[in-house]
């Protein structure tokens, strides 16, 4: 098996020695997981030992992670934290987070998302954070980057355009595309490529239709075709797809609305846009329960209502 292949965006980040902080704003913030766990795979290749610890609000609030961070370990050489996003942190945590920058110990990483662009400021003025705001084309195409490494590191190959597929369809969810990089791996056995008629065949309800294509349809309102695409989707569903079909569709909808050229389609206007998108967070809450429907009547529901 081949050594990890770090996307490009991060490869001045990770060398030696690394940061003692990482700094990830705008859409980077949902790459925060893809990063710790690349700085614990890059820390390890030379022999070191390293550890992942993944704290949430909570636990900051709870008790001071600090005097843990300042605490030599006596098994790892190195230790990562996955930190949540600032804005979630309190005030007594921030205080504490930020004091402990201003003299970080050099065998620990933080890696931090943050969705506020002032503390983005205040947070990337310390020594030694690497620190970005990335727009989501970009993290998009990180992301893409990250699958096309990992199936190299199998020995098979998954084109950038094939990899940015995946990315869209799981709405840029790294836990999701980490899962299902693992099940493509193991569908494909010995065939040496990755395309889009395998995640398809493994990722979209058996490959039952194209959900770019029935975006498109939604955002246009092409009813019947609508329609007709989604009861072939949800014969073959299972939970999980209609929370990445959610994704796809708001994929789907910023991309037209921004004009970008992903893929081919005609733009739409705004005002239809921000009707989908608010009808896909219906959706979305929905789906994490409550609503007392299926995945699929919450989905006919509001598609009926946009096709009207």
């Amino acid at each position: 098996m081949k050594g990890i292949r770090i996307p490009a965006f991060f490869r001045g980040w990770f060398s030696d020695p690394p940061p003692l902080a990482v700094l990830l704003g705008g859409e980077g913030a949902g790459l925060a997981e893809m990063v710790a766990e690349l700085l614990c795979t890059r820390l390890g290749q030379d022999g070191g030992t390293v550890e992942l610890l993944r704290l949430g609000a909570m636990d900051m609030e709870r008790e001071s992670p600090v005097p843990e961070w300042r605490t030599p370990s006596l098994f790892c050489r190195f230790r990562v934290y996955l930190l949540p996003d600032y804005v979630e942190l309190r005030k007594d945590p921030r205080a504490e987070l930020l004091a402990y920058l201003g003299s970080p110990d050099p065998n620990v990483v933080l890696v931090l998302p943050c969705t506020d662009r002032n503390a983005m400021k205040k947070l990337s003025a310390f020594p030694g954070v690497r620190s970005s705001t990335l727009r989501e084309e970009q993290a998009s195409r990180i992301l893409a980057e990250y699958c096309s490494g990992r199936a190299d590191r199998a020995g098979k190959e998954m084109p950038e355009e094939v990899a940015l597929f995946l990315v869209r369809w799981t709405g840029g969810d790294f836990s999701r595309i980490r899962s299902e990089m693992g099940k493509l791996l193991a569908y494909v056995g010995d065939r040496k490529e990755i395309g889009e008629e395998e995640i398809r065949q493994v990722c979209i309800a058996g490959g039952a239709v194209d959900p770019f294509r029935m975006a498109d349809d939604l955002i246009h309102g092409r009813r019947d075709a609508c329609i007709e695409q989604f009861r072939r989707f949800a014969r073959s569903a299972e939970s999980s797809d209609y929370h990445a079909l959610v994704g796809a569709i708001a994929w789907t909808v910023r991309d037209r609305t921004a004009g970008r050229r992903f893929s081919r389609g005609k733009p739409v206007r705004p005002e239809r846009a921000g009707a989908v998108l608010a009808a896909l967070t219906s959706i979305d809450a929905g789906l994490k329960g409550g609503s007392g429907l299926s995945p699929e009547q919450l989905f006919e529901i509001r598609m009926l209502a946009l096709l009207a």
